[in-house]
């Protein structure tokens, strides 16, 4: 295929004798990193799709993959060992904690996909042992355990009050044979004034201990601070934290897994000299924001025909980092003119 005109070649692989320091990060010997970087190594589906049709290409961009990165793995580890628990009066929770868009929401429901639906037709009995769920948007206890039956398909009655629906929820689960259940984005609850949010935080965790299994919760960092109104609630849920990423070669490793899923038929070599810091610059170190990037690079690619994703690509993207669209939001907010950096 044809570059673009004006284009620049797909970008060079870093070179054996540099060592790199973006931002303050340390630096460190590149030698260690040159076979992310000399040869793709594509997925078999990414290399049989070379020659399919655009439409199927930019489809197949769009779906979600898993990336087992370092911290992914400590994280699902961890939920493991809840998994594996027996049951107790005070089990052990957890919450996860990290930026939006850190990738949150993607571990917990790999872990919900290792752990499947059961059903038995032999028994007519089904089996759910992990459940993910959203926190209400507007958190009381009763809209709790109303979003929780409807996550698990039964019908809810206004009449019931919440003593009903705790009665349900209690009973459904331990038909289910839960072991998990996650409260995915419990910042949520920051909607409610403190009163209520401390009320369901407590129902959360006398949830877990009337069914003997952990809760695993997820949220921002303003979820500490929800948790923190309660030392008992606080102490029951130990954070486990997903920082952002820093330009190092589990970095590298990364870009050159998202890499992998890419079919496109030039290499981009997107953990390169140039495009690796320029990556992690405009998405703020954050994964998700990463492959949202990196799937909009990779449509521009196939639709324009260059077929890799470069530094002028990336750069003529209408793309903004998270800090420069709080910033916009700010000024708009604030009646002043909007304009990107």
């Amino acid at each position: 295929m044809l570059a673009l005109s004006g284009m620049r070649p797909c970008p060079a692989p870093f070179q054996a004798d540099r060592t790199l320091a973006v931002g303050g990060a340390v630096g460190y010997d590149i030698a260690e990193v040159l076979q992310l970087t000399q040869e793709r190594s594509l997925r078999d589906k990414a290399r049989t799709l070379l020659d399919a049709p655009v439409e199927e290409r930019l489809l197949y961009i769009r779906e979600d993959h898993w990336i087992g990165y370092p911290a992914a793995q400590m994280v699902l580890a961890k939920l493991e060992d809840l998994y594996a628990a027996p049951d107790v009066t005070r089990p052990e929770n957890v919450l996860i904690v990290g930026h939006t868009n850190s990738g949150k929401s993607s571990i917990v429901r790999e872990f919900a996909s290792r752990h499947p639906a059961q059903n038995d037709p032999h028994a007519g009995q089904a089996e759910l042992p992990v459940i993910v769920f959203d926190a209400p948007a507007v958190p009381t206890e009763e809209r709790l355990y109303t979003h929780l039956l409807n996550q698990l398909g039964a019908v809810t009655r206004p009449s019931e009050g919440v003593d009903g629906k705790l009665f349900r929820v209690r009973t459904l689960l331990r038909r289910l044979g839960t072991r998990v259940l996650v409260l995915d984005e419990v910042n949520n609850l920051l909607a409610a004034n403190p009163r209520i949010q401390q009320q369901v935080l407590t129902s959360i965790k006398e949830l877990g201990n009337d069914l003997g299994r952990p809760i695993v919760l997820t949220g921002t960092e303003v979820a500490l601070a929800a948790l923190r109104l309660d030392p008992q609630v606080q102490n029951r849920f130990p954070p486990v934290f997903l920082p952002r990423w820093v330009l190092n070669r589990d970095y590298l490793q990364l870009l050159a897994s998202l890499e992998s899923f890419l079919p496109l038929r030039k290499e981009s070599r997107l953990a390169s000299e140039v495009i690796a810091p320029l990556i992690l610059e405009m998405t703020d170190g954050l994964i998700g924001e990463m492959i949202l990037l990196v799937r909009r690079a990779a449509t521009e690619a196939i639709r324009t025909n260059v077929e890799c994703i470069t530094e002028k690509l990336l750069r003529s993207l209408d793309w903004h980092s998270p800090t420069e669209r709080n910033r916009l939001s700010a000024a708009l907010e604030l009646g002043a003119p909007a304009r990107p950096s």
